[in-house]
């Protein structure tokens, strides 16, 4: 297990609140199914950036930057917090009335970081302003069908569903981000990075709050349970 993986684990992943009712579920899926994908998404992070390092010039900063913005400039994010935000019906607001705070929020933190990848971009000379990414297909084009796509049909599927995604998906954005801190000089991709950190681990505790919480019932664990493995599969079809 790679060190950034096993302190990740260590810090906040294994910590579990006293008579959660749904923690046992939690750690379960992370041992038999969430690990593992986490440490391939890792290691084919610190591939990628090994390769642009090595390639002797910044157009794999470029990528990266275009590729952030892609997946978090303001018309994306909108579009798929909105989502979420309906896949609680007006009988369960009450009831999940946290998942909503949290997800109401994290509207504006995915629209505040789109603006770090166009500073990179415009700080490189890559753009004037962010205007010009309108016209820019690698500012526009989206990969990633397991993240967003599946954040188009929560409201059809429950509404802890999206705890999945957050648990999964956000812990391999904290990685991702440890990867570049922990191998990347530039000053400007380290603060594309360095200032979502602490956004990125908030989103995944989001996830682990929700399943730990919410996930007690067998009903609930399987809209979990089924989320992950799509989540999974789309992950190795990627790597």
């Amino acid at each position: 297990m790679h060190q950034i993986l096993g302190e990740f684990l260590e810090k906040w992943v294994w910590p579990t609140a006293p008579g959660a009712p749904g923690a046992d579920f939690r750690l379960r899926i992370t041992e038999e199914k969430c690990i593992k994908g986490w440490g391939a998404s890792l290691q084919a992070s610190l591939t990628e950036i090994e390769k642009g390092l090595a390639s002797g010039n910044d157009g794999w900063k470029r990528g990266v930057a275009l590729g952030g913005y892609a997946a978090e400039g303001v018309q994306m994010s909108i579009k798929q917090m909105s989502a979420q935000l309906l896949s609680v019906n007006l009988n369960d607001q009450e009831r999940y009335i946290d998942l909503q705070r949290m997800r109401a929020r994290q509207v504006w933190d995915e629209c505040k970081h789109s603006k770090l990848h166009v500073e990179v971009l415009m700080a490189k000379g890559w753009i004037k302003d962010e205007r010009e990414l309108m016209q820019n297909p690698g500012a526009n084009t989206q990969p990633l069908p397991a993240y967003f796509g599946l954040s188009m049909m929560f409201p059809h599927i429950h509404p802890l569903a999206r705890a999945a995604q957050h648990y999964f998906v956000e812990a391999i954005a904290c990685l991702g981000i440890c990867a570049y801190l922990s191998l990347v000089d530039d000053p400007m991709v380290r603060h594309e990075h360095l200032s979502q950190r602490d956004e990125e681990l908030m989103h995944f505790m989001e996830g682990k709050y929700q399943i730990d919480t919410y996930c007690g019932a067998p009903e609930n664990q399987k809209a979990v349970d089924d989320t992950l493995n799509f989540l999974l599969h789309r992950l190795r079809v990627s790597l």
